[in-house]
């Protein structure tokens, strides 16, 4: 918990009454390597801070699985369009590794906003701070190439990109997996 309260007072000021009550709503979770945080059509009831681990966010295709991200240590996860409007998620996540959680339902969530003075600071912070990389994200796949995409992705999390198999990494670069392993050799 030390963690993501270090993390949140970069980001908002947070009084040590309003600490106590924001730790008493968030709760841990162990995770083994492929285990889902939620599939298709469930309704997500949870934000997710990775303490440990590493997750891929999915979409289920007839053809195949489609990568849209990864969820990294010290970042937070959820299928957050589910989330907000309540209704059934189109996207999958799952375990990559044996991974470790901190989680908030969002019943809890909203009694932070009610009952705290930074609540909604926090959320606004983060909801912008997912905004910004949604963009980026979006952006890299308008002007950057294959092989930009992945050395930026590499660069970003180079220890933990080597915890995920290649066919999902070339899923989320938008490559086939035998593309991905020509960029690496030409890196390499």
């Amino acid at each position: 918990m030390d963690k993501l309260r270090k993390i949140l007072q970069e980001k908002v000021e947070i009084s040590e009454s309003d600490w106590n009550f924001i730790a008493s709503k968030l709760q841990t979770k162990d995770f083994k390597k492929k285990e889902f945080l939620i599939t298709t059509n469930q309704v997500e009831q949870n934000i997710y801070f990775i303490l440990e681990g590493v997750f891929r966010i999915f979409i289920e295709l007839a053809e195949k699985d489609v990568t849209s991200d990864f969820g990294f240590p010290n970042k937070l996860i959820s299928s957050y369009s589910s989330f907000l409007t309540q209704t059934p998620s189109v996207a999958c996540i799952q375990s990559l590794t044996k991974s470790k959680v901190i989680f908030i339902t969002r019943e809890d969530l909203d009694e932070i906003y009610k009952n705290t003075s930074c609540g909604e600071s926090i959320g606004r912070v983060f909801a912008e701070e997912f905004f910004m990389y949604k963009s980026k994200r979006e952006l890299s796949f308008m002007k950057d190439s294959p092989t930009e995409r992945y050395l930026n992705l590499f660069k970003e999390q180079q220890n933990l990109v080597q915890e995920i198999p290649q066919k999902y990494l070339a899923s989320y670069i938008g490559i086939t997996p035998q593309a991905l392993s020509r960029i690496r050799a030409k890196i390499l």
